[in-house]
């Protein structure tokens, strides 16, 4: 059963609000290794708040947590090729991870021509993505094997979006929505460090940090509060399921 109590929520919601506050502080007043430092903190604070909530439990979206701390240890030596690597990596498995959990929650899907159209879309977007960017990327990586994982980064992201989007669609509720706002923060946040650390723009940072800290927060929530029940098939959805 999920646990929505009050004090949950709002013990999240204080904690959350408070490692923004604090990450911004840091982005402004410190260098970037004590900046890296104090998200992977956030990140195990977020964590551990989980595990006093819930207890470990066995999830894809627990695993999730657990490779987003992965991630942010890696993070702490970016500049070195091997843990670069590893970092790519944690969040390709992030988000294959949370697509899988999604489309697992879908209903049976009719695929319309819109949906179809829709996942060509994607597909070009992709393709798109690989031939504009590869000039500003490739010089800031340092091996093919990073090159493959950062569009394939690009390519999971964008059917997490698109499996976000249907599962918010399928069902009522907040439940779906939490999940959708955890996914389109994520892809905000990528955008973000995309930004500041391969075009070098610095403003960036704060928008990639900020982003990032409400997505695991989000991320938390929903694994705190997760109720199966709570996904209610939509009225829409239950007449296209049964026509």
């Amino acid at each position: 059963m999920g646990k929505t109590t009050f004090g949950s929520n709002m013990g999240l919601l204080h904690l959350g609000i408070l490692l923004v506050l604090l990450n911004l502080s840091v982005i402004f007043f410190f260098d970037i290794e004590i900046s890296r430092a104090v998200r992977l903190f956030s990140s195990v604070a977020i964590l551990l708040f989980v595990l006093f909530k819930n207890g470990f439990k066995k999830s894809l979206l627990f695993l999730g947590l657990l490779l987003l701390v992965a991630k942010d240890v890696s993070i702490l030596f970016y500049e070195s090729p091997l843990f670069k690597t590893i970092s790519l990596l944690c969040t390709v498995s992030l988000y294959t991870v949370i697509t899988l959990f999604v489309f697992r929650r879908l209903p049976v899907l009719r695929f319309s021509l819109t949906l179809v159209l829709f996942g060509l879309g994607i597909i070009v977007l992709n393709i798109f993505n690989v031939f504009y960017l590869s000039d500003i990327i490739i010089p800031s990586l340092d091996n093919d094997t990073q090159l493959i994982l950062f569009f394939t980064q690009s390519a999971v992201m964008l059917f997490m979006a698109l499996f976000g989007f249907l599962y918010n669609e399928a069902y009522e509720g907040k439940q779906s929505l939490n999940l959708l706002l955890c996914i389109l923060a994520f892809i905000f946040s990528d955008l973000g460090g995309l930004a500041a650390y391969f075009l070098g723009y610095d403003p960036a940072y704060y928008a990639e940090r900020a982003f990032y800290i409400i997505a695991v927060s989000y991320l938390a929530y929903y694994v705190v509060n997760f109720n199966q029940a709570a996904d209610r098939v939509s009225e829409l959805q239950d007449n296209q399921l049964s026509a």
